[in-house]
């Protein structure tokens, strides 16, 4: 009775495999790694529970791909996208990186694997904000503000960042960050009671620990802010300041005005040139 037992349930699950391919969504990580200049690099992290020998294969075969729309198509997962939305910024180099199946059960026909997207986050013009926006609120010190628009997570009827079940969003900000600010602790920070203060003026919570990689977790972030401030150097300040210069001479020089501008220096020039030759003549 036991043989024939497991014999049937043995061919339970087959048929459910067979009958039920699909790839589901399990665990998605969204990671965020600010750069000192108020750009970004995002890693997204999708880690997909597949059913079916079908489906399996559908997805050993479609490792060749590394563009999100084939990967869109094929698993039928909608929420396989870029969760930093292009309306507020400018997304670039975007490549998927498929890893091999792992975590197998063949009678079952499951199997885990992760699909890894990457891309650079800037600002679209020089006057919109990237990711951030930047105020330099005394000499040599930026403070960065997040703007929680930027992300395309879901929402509530007041705007609140929803993270699902399965969903974490992970900050890592610049080793050189200070007075760092958000409206909703960390959970990965939760335990270092001693770190944080109150700010009544700003309504937000100040962390003035060693770490710089904050996360939450499947949780609906009310009016969520994180800012942190960045100080230059003096010798970054000098160094930015001549860099600046040279910019703003290179392109002058190189205008349309810049270019007429040397075209009248060098005809003049010329013309001298040419009088001072007739006249030693």
């Amino acid at each position: 009775m036991t043989k024939r037992f497991a014999s049937l349930a043995a061919i339970f699950l087959l048929f459910m495999g067979m009958a039920f391919a699909d790839f589901e969504l399990r665990t998605l990580t969204v990671t965020i790694t600010m750069n000192p200049d108020g750009t970004a690099h995002a890693t997204e992290e999708a880690v997909l529970f597949i059913t079916g020998n079908q489906s399996i294969n559908l997805y050993e075969d479609s490792v060749v791909f590394n563009d999100l729309s084939s990967w869109t198509t094929r698993t039928g997962i909608s929420d396989l996208r870029t969760h930093v939305s292009r309306a507020y910024v400018e997304i670039s180099d975007l490549r998927v990186r498929p890893q091999p199946v792992s975590k197998c059960n063949n009678l079952a026909q499951t199997c885990y694997a992760s699909l890894i997207l990457d891309y650079d986050i800037t600002p679209i013009s020089l006057q919109q904000g990237g990711i951030v926006s930047a105020n330099l609120y005394k000499p040599r010190t930026t403070k960065y503000s997040l703007r929680s628009e930027v992300f395309s997570f879901p929402r509530t009827k007041t705007d609140d960042i929803i993270l699902p079940k399965g969903t974490t969003l992970e900050m890592i900000l610049p080793a050189s960050a200070s007075l760092i600010s958000f409206s909703r602790v960390p959970d990965n920070v939760q335990d270092e009671q001693s770190m944080f203060r109150f700010d009544s003026k700003t309504s937000s919570t100040q962390y003035f620990g060693t770490v710089r990689v904050f996360s939450w977790s499947g949780q609906t972030l009310s009016q969520f802010t994180l800012s942190y401030d960045i100080e230059q150097s003096l010798e970054e300040e000098i160094t930015s300041f001549f860099s600046y210069v040279q910019t703003r001479i290179f392109n002058a020089f190189f205008s349309q005005d810049g270019i007429a501008y040397i075209l009248v220096v060098a005809t003049i020039l010329l013309s001298l040139i040419w009088l001072h030759s007739l006249e030693a003549k």
